[in-house]
């Protein structure tokens, strides 16, 4: 599929045409020689068809992505519509975002940067993780609060 987009740069608007293709899927691999990672191509006749779909010297973008299962929207909703406000029940804290904000801090600090001379604590978000990386982390509140999490079968879609 052919399409004609508007791009700016340094000001000023020029038509480009952008040639979509077919993702194509590799491993990366480590380089024995080198130690260096190296992309290895999964189906080299898939890549190289869309290869061919290009003049020689056409100049491209290339994306590289990793697919990995992030947390389900029917996490967040679990964890945003029924955990945290049984906690926030249990607690007396009724304030949803200050508990997910205490307990990002708690379990998912990166690290702690200076800002102006502050000393501020840097946490991934809860979206960022993978489907076992929020169960965990959903365990770790169950551990710190005492407060079970509900059984997820009623919530999940089956």
């Amino acid at each position: 599929m052919v399409k004609k987009q508007k791009h700016t740069r340094n000001k000023r608007k020029f038509d480009v045409e952008v040639v979509e293709t077919k993702d194509f899927a590799g491993v990366i691999d480590k380089d024995l020689h080198t130690g260096k990672n190296k992309l290895g191509i999964l189906s080299p006749v898939w890549y190289q068809h869309q290869l061919n779909k290009f003049k020689a010297g056409e100049k491209v973008t290339l994306y590289i992505s990793s697919k990995r299962v992030r947390r389900t929207m029917q996490q967040n909703r679990y964890y945003w519509g029924v955990y945290l406000p049984l906690i926030a029940k249990e607690t007396g804290n009724h304030d949803l975002e200050q508990l997910h904000t205490y307990f990002k801090g708690k379990f998912l600090t990166t690290g702690i940067v200076e800002v102006f001379g502050q000393k501020v604590r840097m946490t991934k978000s809860t979206a960022e993780l993978n489907k076992n990386d929020f169960s965990e982390y959903i365990m770790n509140i169950e551990a710190d609060t005492g407060i079970e999490a509900p059984p997820t079968a009623n919530y999940f879609d089956k």
